[in-house]
């Protein structure tokens, strides 16, 4: 609780010092959409993990999914895959500050293998929980080298294959331009997560990514994640990298790895996109 209590009391205080320099009036909402030819240029929350601290332009609708995406942890002789297809986020911009997500994961293959023998020991496949995002941008939509944004979120047990109860928690995702080209972001999130005992307990990820342009259309980035379990107790990190290539303003494909620094953190591999409306 006093780590909550310190980022809260952190972004309260932020929000207070930026209320007077943040020029956005909002004129603009859902149903009275940003025109297009004042269209920002588009933000994702994807494909790092760190989340984007600027929200969809109010009015607007943007999509951003991962087409493939497959975590393979090895422990103990034993291999877990997971294997999903088009895990997509559907965000539609309420106003300048606000956006309202929907993540749904289409289609879920989880298996596990014994490494000695390659046999499968357990396969479940179906669809998975669905959860419900709503990203609150604290300062930073109306222009300036910094943003900060907050992002509470609830998983409803919709899976097929599994009964997690509901889960949620909070994230708070931060941006600076450190120059004209090349950006920093960095998020903390505190999530209550229900484990194999019926118990909650609160998961942390902490995340910071720059991100780079490399040539005109496609830009990289690299990434480190650390997140600790206190059911398992373990902390797990992360060396992430992938590439962005932009087709137009409005459309972006992505790939990348999320390598796995210990042993169960296991290695991600994704490939996906992001379309705006």
């Amino acid at each position: 609780m006093r780590i909550i209590n310190l980022v809260l009391l952190f972004c309260f205080t932020a929000s207070l010092a930026r209320g007077q320099s943040d020029t956005v009036k909002h004129k603009y909402t859902l149903f009275n959409p940003v025109p297009r030819d004042k269209m920002k240029e588009m933000e994702t929350d994807r494909p790092d993990v760190t989340e984007s601290a600027y929200t969809v332009e109010a009015g607007h609708f943007q999509v951003e999914t991962d087409l493939f995406k497959q975590i393979r942890v090895k422990a103990d002789g034993v291999q877990s895959i997971q294997t999903a297809y088009n895990v997509a986020n559907y965000k539609l911009g309420l106003t300048e500050k606000m956006d309202i997500q929907l993540v749904v994961p289409t289609y879920v293959i989880n298996t596990t293998r014994d490494v000695a023998t390659q046999n499968i020991t357990d396969k479940a496949k179906g669809f998975d929980d669905i959860t419900l995002r709503f990203k609150y941008n604290l300062w930073g939509s109306g222009g300036g080298n910094s943003a900060l944004a907050i992002l509470p979120f609830v998983s409803l047990p919709t899976s097929s294959f599994a009964s997690n109860g509901v889960q949620g928690g909070i994230t708070f995702p931060f941006a600076l331009a450190v120059t004209e080209k090349t950006s920093f972001g960095a998020q903390a999130t505190i999530s209550f997560v229900k484990e194999d005992n019926n118990r909650y307990y609160t998961n942390m990820l902490y995340s910071f990514t720059f991100g780079h342009p490399l040539f005109k259309q496609l830009d990289g980035f690299v990434e480190g994640v650390a997140t600790y379990s206190p059911y398992s107790k373990t902390t797990d990190t992360y060396a992430n990298g992938g590439l962005i290539f932009s087709a137009n303003s409005n459309l972006n494909i992505d790939a990348g790895l999320n390598y796995g620094l210990n042993k169960s953190a296991g290695n991600i591999y994704f490939i996906g996109f992001s379309f705006r409306y």
